[in-house]
């Protein structure tokens, strides 16, 4: 029912810096959800012991800030910038800035790393390049006074810098990421499609460098004619999977564990971790369905959501598809006919870009050395963020400015 190891990866977002964790989907039935708190037992002893550990050398270690800069903190042979010569595209500014609406998942408390993300990943990127509006999201706090206390300073942070969404209906907690990435895309789609280009959702863990992604897209499109505005597209790292979500839970539910149901269909393309881009066109679509798409979904599968959307759009049309509703939710497996989400199919192009979008080595299942056509790297340290600012491949995308 799910995928083979050799067809996909597990799923590398996390919800703002959290382990990484295997694609699930489906709700465990009785036996295993009872399993896997056995299990749990057995390890938490030593994996207490372990972290208390691990938290004190932590303290130790990252007491100093590192200097920027400061490249020997990263692998050395995690880059492989000399084995090819800096590519002339680099060189090439777009002929007009690329217009970017970006949300930055975030958690609420997450104060020094959206600190390093303004000064590293948003500080300096050339007007020439990329005219961008950015927000980072977050939900909202618990009703308690540690909430209340961080909200204030959520609040202050904000009036300084005004670039919080903060989605106040929206409890900041893993089982309601994807319904904050449903809210960042409804703030994405806010303005009309023709006054934007592409709409962009990170992971607060990924480094990226945005005049480099601006200048290189003309390479990775070829000799396709893209109309961001026009066309329906999708650009990230992608993985696949065969899980369609269905709108069964409401907006506004108490219950953060009522999770959307879900049937089984042809394998589709998802974006994992990381972030993607929406273009314009395709923000429009997928803000005009009514019901709205299903967006209540449980951390780590809140990636696969937005597959499970481009897919559906495409195939909920195509009545020789033998849909299935999955055995563990009825006594054997039954067909079912998803009802479309829209009048008319949607087909997105779908670009998978391996060199660009990538986990940095030996930290997710798309790892890959950093190299010039790195244009945005997963799972990233708030200290190595700033190293990474500093190296001198690096340095000539950003302009300095005061």
């Amino acid at each position: 029912m799910y995928p083979p190891s050799s067809q996909y990866s597990a799923l590398a977002t996390d919800p703002e810096e959290a382990d990484y964790v295997g694609l699930r989907p489906h709700r465990r039935t009785w036996r295993s959800s009872f399993l896997s708190r056995r299990s749990a037992f057995v390890v938490l002893g030593g994996l207490i012991i372990f972290v208390v550990g691990g938290l004190y050398l932590r303290s130790e270690r990252t007491s100093a800030k590192v200097p920027l800069g400061e490249s020997d903190a990263l692998p050395q042979d995690a880059f492989r910038f000399n084995d090819s010569s800096r590519p002339d595209w680099l060189d090439v500014p777009p002929p007009e800035p690329l217009v970017l609406r970006i949300a930055v998942i975030t958690r609420l408390d997450a104060f020094e790393r959206r600190r390093v993300i303004r000064e590293t990943v948003f500080h300096g990127v050339r007007e020439r390049d990329v005219s961008m509006h950015y927000r980072f999201v977050v939900g909202a706090p618990p009703k308690t006074d540690e909430g209340e206390k961080t909200q204030r300073l959520v609040q202050e942070e904000n009036d300084r810098f005004d670039d919080i969404l903060m989605l106040h209906e929206i409890d900041d907690i893993p089982e309601r990421i994807s319904e904050k990435r449903y809210g960042a895309l409804k703030w994405g789609g806010s303005v009309p499609n023709d006054t934007y280009d592409y709409f962009v959702t990170l992971d607060s863990d990924t480094f990226v460098r945005f005049g480099p992604l601006a200048r290189r897209l003309p390479v990775l499109f070829g000799d396709k004619t893209i109309k961001p505005r026009e066309d329906p597209l999708l650009i990230g790292r992608m993985g696949s999977h065969l899980t369609y979500f269905l709108p069964t839970v409401p907006d506004g539910n108490e219950n953060a564990q009522d999770e959307d149901e879900f049937v089984v269909g042809p394998w589709f393309s998802y974006p994992i971790g990381i972030g993607y881009m929406l273009s314009s066109s395709l923000v429009k679509i997928l803000l005009s369905t009514d019901p709205p798409l299903p967006h209540h979904i449980h951390y780590p599968s809140d990636d696969v959501m937005i597959g499970s959307w481009l897919a559906s759009l495409r195939l909920f049309h195509d009545e020789t598809i033998e849909w299935k509703i999955p055995p563990e939710k009825v006594n054997e497996t039954h067909h079912t006919f998803p009802k479309p989400f829209l009048p008319q199919p949607i087909d997105t192009l779908i670009i998978d870009d391996i060199p660009g979008w990538h986990d940095f080595p030996a930290r997710g299942g798309q790892q890959r050395n950093v190299t010039w056509d790195s244009v945005c790297i997963h799972h990233i340290k708030a200290p190595e963020m700033e190293i990474l600012r500093g190296r001198p491949e690096f340095q000539s995308d950003w302009e300095i400015r005061n």
